[in-house]
């Protein structure tokens, strides 16, 4: 039996593991997982686009990628649990009702998404160095929204603006009432997006390597996400299917590498070979995927 009890996520990988090894079959599995990824896996296997060997090294990176959250199951056992562990996670899963995809099994701390667009009761009007913040609550969480003009909110008590970032430590969501984020680009410029990405996902997927144009092009896409320097970032954001932001920050300094790599800097080439299990590319591949169909769909 495992040294604690297994965590929701380790449930789901042992589960996953198992049907891949052909030991459970695949009906009442696959709409209990709450990972995306796992789905993305096993999925496949059912269907048939997918061989279970392939799916066992995408299980082996799963976790090497995530081995922090999986105490009980480091990557060299994944293969050789105990019956009883075995028994525990189907056992929990198995409890579990069916999820829809995308759906999660807590409710957040914070009830919210980055683009919603939500009303904050006014608490306090700040100003330092120039800038002005308007501060206040959106249900019980603080809220953040800079304005230009003190004057023009003087005596507001509501305002209605959308989410462009949320911290969850301390909980903070910060607002705006500008467009800025939203702009959809040219169909052109659209066309270069998806060229860029679809390079950056045929290396990671085949090793074929893109041009050093493409990489640039496609790290400013994800460097736009971060920063939010650009008037497309938001957009970017919703066409790579809403990343986590942890994870973009470790895919920018991948592709950074990557660009170094093909510029001829030898240090860069072996720091990008040791990276292979350590910046979620199950989730840039996904993320690159839905770049390409959103931004090859007309709108």
């Amino acid at each position: 039996m495992a040294k604690r009890p297994l965590t929701p996520r380790e449930c789901e990988l042992v589960v996953s593991s198992l049907y891949v090894m052909e030991l459970i079959p695949f009906e009442g599995i696959m709409e209990r997982l709450e990972s995306i990824t796992l789905r993305d896996i096993i999925g496949p296997v059912a269907s048939g686009e997918m061989t279970r060997e392939q799916a066992a090294d995408a299980l082996d990176q799963y976790i090497k990628v995530r081995r922090r959250r999986f105490r009980n199951v480091p990557p060299e056992h994944l293969w050789s649990l105990d019956d009883r562990m075995e028994q525990e996670a189907l056992r929990m899963i198995r409890k579990r009702a069916p999820l829809t995809a995308g759906e999660k099994l807590q409710p957040k701390a914070i009830p919210f998404e980055m683009g919603d667009t939500v009303e904050m009761t006014v608490t306090e009007i700040q100003e330092r160095n120039g800038k002005v913040n308007v501060i206040g609550k959106v249900g019980q969480v603080t809220a953040k929204l800079p304005v230009a003009n003190r004057q023009a909110i003087k005596g507001t008590k509501t305002m209605s603006a959308w989410i462009t970032g949320i911290e969850k430590k301390p909980a903070l969501i910060h607002l705006s009432t500008s467009d800025y984020g939203k702009h959809q680009p040219s169909a052109d410029v659209q066309a270069a997006y998806v060229t860029a990405i679809a390079a950056l996902r045929r290396y990671f997927e085949s090793a074929e390597l893109p041009s050093t144009e493409e990489v640039d092009l496609a790290k400013s896409l994800f460097q736009r996400m971060i920063r939010r320097d650009q008037n497309d970032w938001f957009t970017v954001y919703v066409a790579m299917g809403r990343p986590q932001l942890d994870h973009v920050r470790r895919w920018v300094k991948v592709i950074q590498m990557l660009g170094k790599s093909l510029r001829g800097d030898d240090e860069s080439t072996r720091q990008l070979a040791s990276q292979e299990d350590r910046f979620f590319k199950d989730a840039l591949l996904r993320a690159c995927r839905a770049a390409e169909k959103n931004f090859s769909t007309p709108t």
